[in-house]
């Protein structure tokens, strides 16, 4: 699932409408995959990945979090966030902002 995610990341930052605009739809329709926040963890983690992909990763996923951590807060459609995965999002997120990792956009986007 990384790879698709990741692709449909680096697809939100097309200048043309159509395939930008279908990224964004496949992105909506991603969020219902239960590994679709540890996806989005993962692709902020690793190096590999150009550094607006990983801040965009981070960005979704901060408003993933935002919107279903806790169902008392959810506007809208709720997805509910497994607690064992909450524990992975934590520790992963932890692991980023106390890594030796240079680049300032991602350490401070895991925040």
């Amino acid at each position: 699932m990384d790879e698709q995610v990741a692709q449909l990341l680096e697809n939100t930052q097309l200048s043309q409408e159509g395939p930008r605009k279908q990224a964004e739809l496949d992105l909506i329709h991603a969020r219902t995959n239960p590994d679709f926040p540890l996806a989005l963890a993962r692709i902020a983690i690793q190096l590999r990945w150009p550094v607006v992909v990983r801040q965009s990763a981070l960005a979704i996923l901060r408003k993933f979090v935002e919107d279903n951590w806790s169902p008392e807060h959810a506007d809208g459609v709720h997805i509910p966030i497994p607690e064992d995965t909450k524990a992975t999002l934590r520790d992963a997120m932890l692991n980023l902002v106390l890594s030796t990792e240079d680049e300032r956009k991602i350490k401070l986007g895991a925040r």
